[in-house]
């Protein structure tokens, strides 16, 4: 079953007081690159995190949220300056016996000094298996997205692969009818010329068959049949697929653009362009292919 690389997945759960929620999308993206918005305190665990999304998603731009939420989160802790305040007390003492100041210093006066005592809010040390399994969910949840994304896409995708098969066989047949045009056309300019009884048959039948060589398209079909082939069994391959498709894609548009610049049958011509287009709406949907 193939992918698509554009999905959303979603969990929240509870563990050991506190609630989590993990979302994560993923759209197309040349490579694998996934990136994380958490807590700080999660970093540490970001490698173990990266590894759960890995270990399903291979190619795309995978965006995952973390969040936190529980009273055990945080926690304040007072802390002091000791040097600082040695400092305050120094000079305070010199300034007393400078001005003969006789006043103590009080607890509630040490509190208002300056950048001496301060609350510094502490994020709790937290466990990764909560976590851990509440991003596997979410990515399940999202590989099943994909999943449904990349059916509809092959459904979609068998469906014109077929119809290319029906308009390169037409083409194919129609390819057979070139020779015969061409030694018609040269027949009937000279006719025109009244010159047919002075040209040597053998001569009119060479030159019918060199034009038409250069005309003949039957190689491009034969690769155009074997690359459609290989379309198919790929499709049907598991894993990241995508690229080969992509190349495929490439290689079908070659031999369309060759067997268009070769033939000078009207109908040939039709169908090649509606191939074209049909190739270009299957190139769109390779690119959210896995």
């Amino acid at each position: 079953m193939i992918k698509s690389m554009t999905g959303y997945g979603r969990a929240s759960n509870e563990w050991n007081g506190v609630q989590i929620t993990v979302e994560i999308k993923s759209v197309n993206h040349r490579y694998f690159d996934v990136s994380f918005r958490m807590p700080k305190n999660l970093l540490q665990f970001e490698s173990t995190f990266k590894k759960i999304v890995q270990q399903n998603e291979h190619r795309g731009k995978v965006d995952v949220f973390i969040q936190l939420e529980g009273a055990d989160m945080t926690s304040n802790k007072l802390q002091a300056d000791w040097e600082l305040l040695d400092q305050y007390i120094t000079l305070l003492k010199q300034a007393g016996e400078r001005y003969e100041l006789k006043d103590d210093l009080s607890i509630s006066q040490l509190l208002h000094l300056e950048d001496v005592f301060h609350v510094q809010q502490q994020e709790t040390d937290l466990d990764s298996v909560g976590i851990a399994h509440s991003l596997e969910e979410a990515v399940k949840s999202l590989v099943t997205m994909r999943e449904s994304e990349g059916d509809a896409l092959y459904r979609d995708i068998r469906l014109k692969l077929n119809e290319m098969e029906k308009k390169v066989e037409l083409i194919s047949s129609m390819s057979s009818e070139v020779t015969t045009t061409y030694e018609t056309r040269i027949r009937h300019k000279l006719a025109e010329l009244k010159e047919l009884e002075d040209v040597d048959e053998g001569r009119v039948l060479t030159e019918v068959a060199l034009l038409a060589d250069k005309a003949s398209v039957d190689e491009e079909i034969t690769r155009l049949r074997s690359h459609l082939t290989q379309f198919h069994d790929i499709l049907t391959t598991e894993g990241a697929i995508g690229r080969k498709l992509d190349f495929l894609v490439q290689e079908i548009n070659r031999e369309l653009n060759t067997i268009g610049s070769k033939s000078t049958h009207q109908t040939i011509s039709h169908h090649v362009v509606e191939l074209k287009s049909e190739v270009e709406k299957i190139r769109e949907q390779v690119q959210n292919i896995e």
